[in-house]
Formats: structure tokens, sequence, C-alpha cells
């Protein structure tokens, strides 16, 4: 009879989930739910596998839990080897998860399928009515190409302000207009909320709902692009409310090629800690966190490649 063989010290319990996504797959969902059993938050398994001699950003871990990325290269099946030893996991559990590597070339370059928004943006009123009310052009007629946003957090703790300037991609012909949808944190009067255009756009159409807690707003482009065309734009948010703030998050209904988010602090106010993040969407839990340092300006500031769809952003803590 053979005999059972026993678990590694620290092993994740026979848990019923995790047996199940070991068993069942896919890769994203096993490694998710074993990490979650561990209780290991990712900077710290970056830290393990540091001591073990293998580099690896959080934000990779994360992407790999996400789906959005999977491992394929070597040195990045010697990290799930050395995954399935510190979370306790049998040998090659993860590993036969991956099965053949993906498709690479022009296969590899399709586009990757959106999430709607109300999946994203979590608001407890019709976003889906008032996306249809503006025909909405992230139905999928537009990708980010590169976004490059700034938060000031005032004196009092308060979202002083949002710029952002964007490149996008028209995903088909007649694209003339991009959507912004600013959700209100709480306490924050929506009705206050300014939405003002900046280089290459105009204001269109404001549409704003007191029960979703959301300020849409078009940005109208001097022309219709045309299929690939890229268009280069900016806005500003102000949201005029004394609200605290505690977090700046943005939403990707696409994957965004490049994202650059610096959040500026007062130099009489500043945070105890910051963090990125990210997130299947905007209300839910982080699934994947790092710690950010503020600079001589008092900035702190993040860079991410490929990233959603789902949300992500800069939490800081006061006390």
């Amino acid at each position: 009879m053979a005999s059972r063989q026993k678990p590694p010290s620290g092993a994740v319990p026979e848990d019923g989930a995790v047996l199940a996504a070991l068993r069942n797959g896919p890769f994203d969902v096993a490694l998710r739910t074993a990490i979650e059993a561990r209780g290991l938050p990712l900077e710290r398994l970056r830290s393990r596998l540091a001591e073990s001699g293998l580099r690896i950003a959080v934000t990779t871990l994360s992407y790999w839990q996400r789906g959005l990325r999977r491992p394929e290269r070597p040195e990045s099946l010697r990290v799930v080897a050395a995954l399935e030893e510190i979370l306790g996991l049998p040998p090659r559990s993860l590993t036969v998860l991956l099965g053949p590597p993906r498709p690479r070339g022009a296969a590899a370059r399709a586009p990757r399928p959106p999430r709607p928004y109300p999946q994203i943006v979590r608001t407890p009123g019709d976003l889906d009515g008032l996306l249809a009310a503006l025909d909405s052009p992230a139905a999928g007629k537009l990708q980010v190409v590169t976004e490059y946003a700034t938060v000031t957090v005032g004196p009092h703790h308060e979202l002083a302000a949002l710029s952002s300037m964007l490149a996008i991609r028209a995903r088909q012909d007649g694209v003339d207009r991009a959507l912004v949808i600013y959700d209100c944190d709480e306490g924050v009067d929506q009705d206050a909320v300014e939405i003002l255009a900046g280089d290459s756009c105009r204001l269109g159409r404001v549409r704003r709902d007191p029960e979703a807690r959301v300020v849409l707003a078009e940005l109208l482009f001097d022309r219709s692009l045309h299929c690939s065309e890229t268009q280069v734009f900016s806005f500003e948010v102000r949201p005029h409310s004394d609200a605290e703030c505690c977090r700046y998050r943005a939403a990707f209904r696409f994957p965004a090629d490049h994202y650059v988010l610096r959040v500026r602090f007062d130099p009489a106010e500043l945070p105890v800690q910051c963090q990125w993040f990210t997130a299947r969407d905007s209300d839910g839990p982080a699934d994947g966190t790092a710690d950010l340092t503020l600079d001589s300006h008092h900035l702190a500031h993040v860079v991410a490649a490929a990233l959603g769809p789902g949300a992500a952003g800069i939490r800081w803590a006061w006390t």
C-alpha cells in the first residue's frame, strides 16, 4: 500500500477550495486561491522568492493571479516551481495547469475580450443606462495606449484635482469622442464635480447620477478617427469637495499598454504609508499591492504596463 506523503512544514491545509482549484484550474484561479489560503501578501511572496535568488515584480505576480499574463519563459517557470514550495503545494501542481505555450506573433496580438464597465466600476445606480444614453465609445471603439495621470491631494486631505493626458487608438472607424467616468467617493457632492477639457478636445454632454455617485462627460475630438488612428488629449477633474480622500483608482475596460500615476501631497500633510494596488473592480479587495516611497517633491508614483481589464490605483494612510 502506498504511504501518504507528509505535507511540507507550513503547507496550506487541505482546503477544499485549494484542492478543487488545483484539480480544475485554470492556473490563475489555482494560484490566487492558494495565495489566499496561505495568507501571504504578494510583497511577502516576492521577498521569499528573492531569498531563493528569483527576481520578480509584485505586478507580475498580480498579473499571473488575475489571468492577465501567464508564466512561459524558463525563468518564470522556475518561479512557479518555487511558488509551489512556498505555498505548500504538491510539486508541479501549478505547472501542469499552464499547458502548452500560448501562440506568439500575430495570434498573440489578437485583442483581449473587454469587460463591461459596470463589472469594473461598481456603483449602486444604473451605469449601463447612463452609458447607453451617451452612446458610450467605451463599448469597444477605442483603447488606451498610454495614460499619464496626476492626482493632487490638498492640505485638508481632500482630492483637489486630477489631471490626465491620454493617447488612445481607435479600434474601428468613426471614433470622435472619449468618455470620462468619475466615480465619486463617499461625501463628495457629484453636482459640484467639474470636468474640464484640455488639449485637443472639447467638453460635450455631461450626465450626473446621484444614486450611482458618478459623473460622465464626453470629450469630443475635432474629427472622426479611422481604425488604428491615434489621438492625444487631456482633461482635468476638480471635485470641489472637502471630503477626506485616502485613495485614487482608475478602471480599465481594455488593457492599457502603459499607465503612469502620480499622487502629489501637500508638504504640510504627508501620509505615513502609500501603496500601489490592483483589483478586479473599483470596490473589490486588492489582489496585488506594493509599497511606494514619496520623493523629495512629496510625490508617489507608479509605472505599469499591460494593465487591466480591472481597477488600479494608489492608496495611502494618514495615521
